[in-house]
């Protein structure tokens, strides 16, 4: 089986994305940020930002494109539910987790065998996000921990 059929997003869908969000992002946001120079360029890597906003996603999407990876986030599976926003997301190879499964594993099994293809996945350790600074920081769930333990990514 060739690599153009094994994968399962669209890479038309992916190079959109590289071409047309991030000139919006840099036009809505200011950035000043450091250490892009420590996202291995290779391999299996797991970013774990803290969840601040529902638009932090943007700014680690970009930071990490310009680290030079394609970003893959875990997203709350209801989002992958929403017209035209759930087939967007399917074809740019994020990764639903589905909330509550009594099998944790399960949650991660899609994540961990992107992590083996020497994808950079984007996980939320908290798995939501707070306005509210009082709640800051929040607890973090062991998913992370786990996906980088049973992969070895850095």
């Amino acid at each position: 089986m060739s690599e153009r059929a094994n994968r399962e997003y669209s890479p038309v869908w992916r190079r959109g994305t590289q071409v047309v969000l991030p000139p919006i992002i840099k036009g809505v946001m200011k950035r000043d940020w450091h250490g892009q120079e420590h996202i291995p360029r290779t391999g299996g890597v797991i970013i774990a930002p803290n969840h601040l906003s529902y638009a932090d996603w943007a700014a680690v999407a970009l930071f990490t494109y310009e680290a030079g990876r394609y970003p893959i986030f875990l997203i709350k599976s209801a989002a992958f539910d929403v017209k035209v926003l759930g087939p967007f997301l399917r074809a740019c190879g994020q990764i639903p987790v589905q909330r509550g499964q009594a099998d944790a594993a399960l949650v991660l099994r899609d994540a961990e065998k992107s992590l083996r293809e020497g994808q950079c996945i984007i996980v939320y350790p908290e798995g939501t996000a707070t306005r509210d600074p009082a709640l800051w920081p929040m607890v973090a769930k062991t998913g992370v921990a786990r996906l980088a333990l049973t992969t070895g990514a850095r």
